[in-house]
């Protein structure tokens, strides 16, 4: 019978195979300028612009399949130097274009005209470039055929302007930012795209139908650029920063003043290799950050996940994720590809201990000596990006009775990795490699003992299509890792939270103090349906309890084996009350390798798209009883009781001057735990220059089993000799994000951002596991155990089992009261392409009084009354096209 089911499983989704897809053989020419210069004025009065145009657009939105309601006519033209890109925007009521100013890469509802460009032609990959009718720009890469990032900044220009036709736009394009392979004869894919927003009319050259995917594959072919012969791209982009800390500090500080002000200098190259490398350099590079991480209050095991911030990284980042590439969507349901690079590991703050001191001077980043960096395409269907960045040996500076000296908190350090990826048969098919190391010069014993000497991981990754059509693809990854260290520092890496080998009832991992090297694996296959309105998405998933990629990558599991399926339907066209509406759900289950089920759950989501653009989404999932392998941290196994939750989402029309945005959620487990969650999100647009956004959240939860510490006691024979001590934790938690955007030109912008938080953790009834696998818990002051608070300590004695000293622990109270303000302030001027000016402030206040005790406006003026740091910087870099 499990056969027969398994059978059906695999072959029940190709039924629904789509006979076939939309396809476009549609060719537009690319006109040479000869003789004349185009001045980027956006008046399209030279006369290349009054040749027979490029034109008939179709809607996507609202009224998919109809032409356009506003004609729009575009040209391309070039010269040996540049792409040129024009349009005549024609409106029947000018005096409604929405002209709003926005800072770049900053998309709000506006008019719209959009470029997209596939140099290589290889139906993938490309570049768009996109300007409304105020001149702001945004830009990105293309990939994965419908994926889009605007975080890579090409260098190029645009003008606009409005008259009583409508509104038209020039770009300026040079060819040494887009990357391509160079012929006498070249074709590249090509699309445009206008949106419209009192309309909420976006339509394309080339209309991709909502029930099908894809996006880059379907693009019409540009003609005609013929004997192209760019110059040979070598640009310079030196910069110089002056900064000015104002921090609280102790007035004996003997660093204080000597860190106060700091000036660094620097520069970052970008070397062309032909048309189609780049290679990325720099020296004593500046990743300082203009903005802020938000603020978190973290009580699990795990570490908390940052964004990536810094240019070097961000740019081109889309060609080193791994196990992405194939399918257009990718559930996890607590499994997911690995991320083999988290370029944050780079130039992170140092990770050594000191010793005892009466002050140190600790950085608060690694410095990064030199890196580089090589992205691009070796032909239409490799990918290549690799990386090299070496990390300075780092010192902390001590100071104890009028002596300072140094100690070492992070060995000199090389960071690598390499990735490329082949594309075969037309891209039904696609094989990539990825290969990451970390080689540590280790000469501190104390840094031995907590980091690896050499760290390495290995992964192919692919995609095949199972049908002409590429209705069904099937995506899959292997990886593997090794790492190598003195035996203290193994014996630690076997401790971690995703790992715990130390476990008492581990069976078949379990913890060995003479290991020198660690050694595991990864791998999954998913099955994804990419177009219709039936949908499928199924995955099966296995991570050993070695593997370990978390020197260069970010884990946060292991000892994992998972299986998910997601069914959905997916209504495209208006239909009563919905423009649109969706029906998704899933069950997935996950075991680690002693076979204990740790995640058993069912989900879903419903939801859609009103008629007046108004937006509702509801969903929900419930858990079942399941074994926890991280609650005890490190003991054995407890179980989680069986949970539920549902939430709701819901959004007004974009269009409006005020938009406001709902989130609630609400959850309940069985041994009484609670959950529940408000956000609110205000966005006002006063005027086309100004967008001022509010979003206050508030949390308030209880978790009955909040790990507090485990203490060696040979009399707790039903735990293995520990006791695993927990508190019951009422926690509230508000926060607010405050942001201004004010943009003067589309050149000179500033930005604010504030965000107040409050996080408050209350803990009673403290308890600890009376039995492995079990939802059983001794409460202390029950059954002859006794608990006594010591206000003068802060601190708790318990007696668990009443047999007095010899069996009493003690722990300090764990109740937190933690507020902040953290905020920055950014004024940004480009003040040619590629040169920028920046002046910068951040903020940052806390202050943790009362703790345990949730009162709104004294935590406030607490908060307000307490001391803050300052920084103030002002920098400057300028770019050298040589």
């Amino acid at each position: 019978m499990k056969k027969n089911f398994l059978l059906l499983f695999i072959i029940t989704p190709l039924i629904f195979l789509n006979a076939g897809r939309t396809t476009t053989d549609k060719v537009v020419p690319a006109l040479k300028v000869e003789k004349i210069e185009i001045k980027l004025d956006g008046k399209l009065d030279e006369p290349i612009w009054q040749t027979i145009p490029i034109k008939g657009f179709t809607q996507r939105d609202p009224n998919e399949g109809q032409p356009a309601s506003e004609e729009t006519h575009v040209w391309i033209a070039y010269d040996d130097e540049n792409i040129y890109v024009a349009a005549r925007c024609f409106d029947s009521q000018p005096e409604l274009i929405d002209a709003s100013l926005t800072r770049r890469d900053n998309y709000i509802l506006s008019d719209w005209f959009g470029f997209y460009v596939d140099p290589f032609n290889d139906k993938k990959n490309g570049y768009f470039f996109v300007v409304n009718a105020g001149g702001s720009i945004m830009d990105g890469v293309l990939f994965n055929d419908s994926w889009d990032d605007d975080s890579w900044d090409g260098i190029w220009e645009a003008k606009t302007q409005i008259d009583d036709k409508g509104w038209t736009v020039e770009m300026k394009i040079p060819f040494s930012q887009l990357r391509f392979k160079k012929s006498d004869k070249m074709q590249w894919g090509i699309n445009f795209a206008r949106e419209i927003k009192r309309k909420n009319e976006r339509s394309y050259f080339i209309m991709v139908p909502k029930n099908e995917s894809g996006f880059v594959s379907r693009f019409a072919i540009l003609d005609g650029l013929n004997g192209i012969k760019p110059k040979q791209r070598f640009e310079i982009f030196p910069y110089i920063v002056q900064k000015a800390q104002y921090l609280v500090h102790d007035a004996n500080d003997p660093f204080y003043k000597s860190n106060q002000y700091k000036t660094a200098i620097g520069a970052d190259f970008k070397i062309g290799l032909g048309s189609n490398l780049n290679i990325d350099a720099t020296i004593n590079p500046d990743f300082g950050q203009v903005e802020v991480d938000p603020a978190v209050i973290n009580l699990t095991a795990f570490e908390s996940y940052f964004e990536e911030k810094r240019p070097f990284f961000i740019e081109g980042s889309n060609i080193f994720y791994f196990g992405i590439g194939g399918a257009n969507n990718n559930w996890g349901f607590n499994f997911g590809w690995p991320e083999l690079f988290y370029s944050r590991r780079i130039g992170r703050r140092p990770q050594g201990n000191v010793s005892d001191n009466e002050f140190v001077n600790y950085p608060s980043e690694t410095r990064i000596i030199g890196a580089a960096k090589l992205t691009g395409k070796l032909d239409e269907t490799t990918s290549i990006g690799a990386i090299s960045a070496i990390t300075e040996r780092t010192y902390a500076t001590l100071f104890n009775k009028g002596i300072k000296y140094e100690e070492e908190v992070e060995p000199l350090t090389h960071y690598g990795v390499f990735r490329s990826k082949k594309e075969f048969n037309n891209g039904n098919q696609a094989l990539g490699v990825m290969f990451t190391s970390v080689n540590r010069d280790l000469q501190n014993n104390s840094l031995k003992n907590i980091l690896s000497k050499n760290a390495y991981t290995f992964g192919i990754d692919g995609w095949t299509f199972l049908d002409e059509s590429k209705v069904y693809v099937l995506t899959g990854a292997f990886a593997a890792s090794y790492v190598e260290g003195t035996k203290d520092f193994i014996t630690e890496l076997q401790k971690k939270p995703y790992r715990y080998f130390q476990r008492p009832d581990a069976i078949k991992y379990k913890i060995d103090s003479s290991k020198t090297s660690l050694a595991g694996y990864y791998g999954r296959l998913m099955l994804n349906k990419q177009e219709g309105n039936f949908y499928i998405n199924a995955a099966l998933g296995a991570v050993s309890p070695g593997f370990e990629q978390n020197d260069l990558g970010f884990q946060w599991m292991a000892d994992r084996i998972n299986a998910h399926i997601v069914l959905g339907y997916r209504w495209f066209n208006p239909e009563g009350i919905f423009r649109s509406k969706h029906i998704y759900m899933a069950h997935t289950r996950s075991y680690n390798f002693d076979g204990n089920i740790t995640s058993n759950f069912i989900w879903y989501r419903i939801g859609g798209t009103f008629t007046n653009y108004y937006t509702l989404v509801m969903g929900g999932n419930y858990q079942a009883e399941t074994y926890n392998v991280s609650l005890t941290r490190g003991g054995p196994l407890a179980k989680n009781p069986a949970e539920w939750n549902i939430w709701l989402y819901a959004e007004t029309d974009e269009r409006k001057k005020i938009k406001l945005e709902l989130e609630s959620v609400y959850g309940q487990d069985k041994l009484g735990g609670l959950y529940k969650e408000i956000k609110l999100n205000l966005d006002w647009k006063p005027n086309s220059q100004i967008k001022i956004s509010f979003g206050p959240s508030y949390s308030y939860s209880i978790n009955p089993t909040q790990w507090i510490n485990n203490f060696e006691d040979q009399y707790a024979v039903n735990t293995y000799q520990y006791r695993y001590v927990f508190g019951k934790i009422i926690q509230n938690t508000l926060s607010t994000n405050i942001r201004l955007n004010w943009t003067f030109t589309p050149k000179l912008s500033l930005q604010v951002y504030l965000q107040p938080f409050f996080a408050v953790g209350d803990y009673q009834e403290f308890k600890e596991l009376s039995k492995p696998k079990s939802l059983s818990y001794l409460i202390y002051g029950q059954n002859n155990s006794t608990i006594n608070y010591n206000e003068i300590n802060n601190e708790y004695e318990v007696d668990p089992d009443g047999n007095g000293p010899a069996t009493t622990f003690k722990f300090g109270n764990p109740d937190f009261n933690y507020k902040s303000i953290r905020g920055t302030a950014v004024l940004r001027w480009e003040i040619k392409p590629g040169s920028i000016l920046y002046l910068v402030w951040s903020h940052n206040q806390t202050n943790d009084s009362n703790p345990g005790e949730f009162n709104l406006k004294r935590d406030f003026k607490n908060l307000w009354k307490s001391d803050g740091d300052n920084i103030f910087l002002i920098k400057f870099s300028y770019w050298f096209n040589i």
